[in-house]
């Protein structure tokens, strides 16, 4: 592969899921120039992992204080020497064909991809945009491309575009609206080509149901940050399901519609239930 890509694994906590991760990097049908795994000062051990790391000729870098994925990234972005890098969250899976996928659209011109995906543990679950490069349409909508695992840039643009590592949540969308903005040519993979595991025990989803409506501020820092992109319409559509968010897991239901129909008004807390319901009745997969 004369392209050079990069692979940038983010862990913590999960030695286990790494494994498997380094299983899906193994499998690929061509190989990556590198592999630079940032754990980000994880409390359990990674001993077990170890063999599978040395075996693959992996860089392993452990944070001496835990700061989060975004700068576990940026940390990843410094330390790359390939041409473009390949993000991978370490409880996803590449499927083989992801690499040479992504090497086809680089030599044919691509600055930066996303792509669809596969629920892991759930395969018939398919979720997938359809636009062949990345457009302001989809991106008003939220992120409905992919999260970190899909997401690969050229080194030199992601040096010069580092992770906002004042965001708790929405890195990646916030990621995707300054690209395009820039207007590079940021390429869509209108197909599966990993797979994604949702609603882990310490996700994102986890930590959202233990927080109390006051505290929702803390998740609206990209809808503030692109409040000009979005425009009214959609900017109190982002807060509105920033603020429902898994809403059917949380305690005090009562109170964080409240809180939605005070910070995002009516029309946009009705819009919410609306398009919830139509997705349970047509049965479509959850949003990422």
């Amino acid at each position: 592969m004369s392209l050079k890509i990069s692979v940038v694994i983010t862990t913590y906590n999960r030695p286990d899921c790494l494994l498997e991760a380094l299983g899906g990097v193994t499998s690929q049908l061509c190989s990556p120039f590198e592999i630079i795994i940032i754990d980000d000062n994880s409390s359990q051990s990674y001993e077990s992992a170890m063999p599978a790391i040395g075996a693959l000729g992996a860089k392993y870098l452990r944070q001496n204080v835990s700061c989060g994925a975004n700068k576990a990234r940026n940390l990843g972005v410094k330390e790359a020497r390939g041409e473009v890098i390949a993000f991978l969250d370490d409880d996803d899976i590449w499927l083989p064909e992801y690499l040479t996928t992504l090497v086809g659209h680089y030599k044919a011109g691509a600055d930066a991809i996303v792509s669809g995906f596969k629920q892991l543990g759930n395969e018939d679950v398919v979720v997938v945009n359809n636009d062949e490069e990345v457009t302001k349409k989809s991106l008003l909508r939220g992120n409905t491309y992919c999260g970190m695992s899909g997401f690969s840039a050229r080194r030199e643009l992601l040096l010069v575009n580092p992770f906002d590592e004042l965001l708790n949540n929405g890195q990646d969308w916030d990621m995707y609206v300054r690209l395009f903005q820039q207007g590079v040519k940021f390429k869509n993979i209108p197909k599966p080509v990993f797979l994604y595991r949702f609603q882990n025990e310490d996700g994102i989803g986890a930590k959202v149901r233990k927080m109390k409506p006051t505290d929702i501020h803390k998740r609206l820092g990209s809808a503030h940050k692109h409040k000009a992109f979005l425009g009214d319409y959609w900017f109190k559509k982002r807060v509105c399901e920033q603020i429902l968010f898994s809403l059917k897991h949380k305690n005090e239901k009562s109170r964080w519609i409240i809180q939605a129909l005070k910070m995002a008004g009516f029309k946009a807390t009705f819009v919410f239930f609306y398009n919830a319901l139509k997705r349970k009745v047509l049965n479509k997969p959850m949003s990422i």
